[in-house]
């Protein structure tokens, strides 16, 4: 009996052990929905080609830039370099070509220009000396003149010195230009102002002889020639100007040489015509005595109511005359005091 109870407490101590020193199994966790992420799709940008941009652009300027050389080189080939300065010419293109060649057109495309432009006022300058040397215009206005003498020495001395152009070279050369063409503005200003009184007087002479009224489409043109020249002077074109103001004094003059002579014709006839009518009277007198005049008409004396001479019938001749001032600073004084244009050349 003791047997069993003892086997029966040994069974029993063995399950209680067991079951100290087991844990309960963790219980499975249920498993979660995967979570789905929404990728917004992003439209796709077009890579632009940088490189290739860069290229368009890169030549769009060097075009504006030749664009701009050529215009300075045509200005200076219609200033008359290629006559004037062919060797100097030459060497701005050579040196235009040397920068396309190594690729520095860029860098140095204001110095072209420059260069071309220097041409420019050079040969200008040199065509505005010989005009002012050949007809003594420097006496109406010796300052500037002498000024320029000094600004064109310079720069014919640093062209033909070796070496690199500073930017003083570039301002002399404008420099003589504006100095020599000034004085031929004040000269022709003063030429033209000393040909308007003599246009102003022969107009009057025209005037005296009533030359609108006998030669009404010349006179008109003549006065036209006078009004355009007033308008050109206004406009700082005193050479043009000058070569209106003659071709009206020359008509005028014409008018009143053509018209006078005729004047002095006709006068003269009028004078025969009365010598003979008191010929004719005396001739009368003596033959009255000599024989009493009939009432039948005799030869080689004219009727009573006879007209010999037309009377000149001039309506308002005056009507004819068209007005113009006899000083032009009457109507320009203002204007010409503050407009400043380059003279024309002998071209236009």
């Amino acid at each position: 009996m003791k047997k069993v109870i003892i086997s029966i407490l040994s069974i029993s101590a063995v399950f209680f052990f067991i079951s100290c020193g087991s844990k309960p199994a963790p219980e499975e966790a249920e498993p979660e929905a995967p979570v789905v992420e929404q990728v917004e799709e992003e439209t796709p940008v077009e890579e632009t080609e940088e490189p290739e941009q860069e290229a368009v652009d890169e030549e769009a300027e060097l075009a504006a830039l030749l664009e701009k050389i050529d215009s300075a080189r045509n200005a200076a080939i219609e200033a008359g370099a290629q006559e004037a300065a062919p060797d100097l010419l030459k060497k701005v293109d050579e040196y235009l070509e040397k920068c396309k060649a190594d690729g520095t057109l860029k860098e140095n495309a204001a110095d072209i220009i420059a260069r071309y432009e220097l041409l420019s006022n050079l040969v200008k300058a040199q065509q505005a000396k010989k005009e002012i040397d050949e007809n003594n215009f420097a006496q109406y206005d010796q300052k500037d003149y002498d000024d320029a003498e000094a600004a064109l020495a310079g720069v014919l001395a640093s062209l033909d010195a070796d070496g690199e152009l500073d930017n003083s070279v570039f301002e002399s050369a404008q420099k003589a230009y504006s100095g020599y063409n000034t004085v031929l503005v004040i000269t022709y200003k003063k030429l033209a102002k000393d040909e308007r009184e003599l246009a102003y007087a022969a107009k009057k002479d025209a005037d005296s002889v009533k030359a609108g009224v006998s030669q009404k489409e010349r006179y008109q043109a003549a006065a036209e020639d006078f009004k355009n020249a007033d308008s050109l002077y206004a406009m700082q074109a005193a050479k043009k100007a000058r070569e209106k103001y003659i071709s009206a004094k020359n008509e005028f003059s014409a008018l009143y040489k053509e018209v006078s002579e005729r004047r002095a014709a006709a006068q003269a006839a009028i004078d025969e015509a009365k010598k003979r009518v008191q010929e004719s009277e005396n001739f009368a007198v003596q033959a009255d005595e000599e024989s009493p005049i009939t009432d039948e008409n005799v030869a080689g004396i004219e009727a009573e109511d006879a007209v010999l001479l037309e009377e000149d019938n001039y309506e308002a001749p005056e009507e004819a005359e068209i007005e113009i001032s006899e000083d032009i600073e009457d109507q320009y004084e203002e204007v010409t005091e503050t407009v400043t244009v380059p003279v024309e050349s002998e071209e236009e």
